[in-house]
């Protein structure tokens, strides 16, 4: 059975960046600079998910509705990022500086396991290198405001590639204009 939820299929492996709520959109062809960090590539399938359902409307003169609207939207990011670190798994459970090194020797690193009661919110980038429909061209998802959400689940494979399951739940960006404050979608088209 199909969904019933709108939803588009992201194609081919995405590089997903994230960065402070706030921080500038880069161009579609450039590689993000400044506070950007690069989360990894994804792997398996990734998805933007259109949630939130219409209500309709009837009156005694018609049989069927006569009106509809949408009372609530979201948007979700669904992938998996792979070739996971500390770092970036501190930043989808909560902050990176909760990445502490843990003495010694040898040397290394560990993260809490708790995510605690406040989430960070950051903008994300799910960047494809040929996503355009208009061709071989670079495209974007921007994400101007949201947060890691679900339940993170990190798998490890026969391949040696830790990887993460990530949902990333959007929340409306009031420095945007009126149609962007849930995102956009970008693609060069030349």
């Amino acid at each position: 059975m199909a969904s019933t939820e709108p939803f588009d299929q992201l194609t081919g492996t995405l590089k997903i960046y994230i960065a402070p709520q706030g921080e500038a959109i880069p161009a579609v062809n450039t590689t993000p600079a400044g506070n950007w960090v690069e989360l990894g590539a994804t792997d398996g399938e990734q998805s933007l998910e259109h949630a939130g359902e219409n209500t309709y409307f009837r009156d005694n003169a018609h049989q069927g509705p006569v009106k509809g609207v949408r009372p609530e939207e979201d948007v979700i990011a669904h992938f998996t990022v792979v070739g996971l670190t500390l770092e970036n798994y501190a930043r989808i459970l909560h902050q990176v500086s909760q990445v502490t090194a843990a003495g010694g020797p040898p040397a290394t690193k560990k993260i809490p396991l708790k995510r605690g009661a406040t989430l960070t919110e950051y903008a994300l980038l799910l960047r494809g290198e040929a996503m355009s429909p208009y061709g071989i061209f670079p495209a974007m998802y921007v994400i101007p405001r949201g947060v890691f959400d679900g339940q993170p689940q990190p798998t490890f494979a026969k391949d040696g590639r830790p990887a993460l399951e990530c949902d990333f739940y959007v929340l409306e960006d009031d420095s945007q204009a009126d149609a962007d404050r849930m995102g956009w979608l970008i693609a060069q088209t030349a």
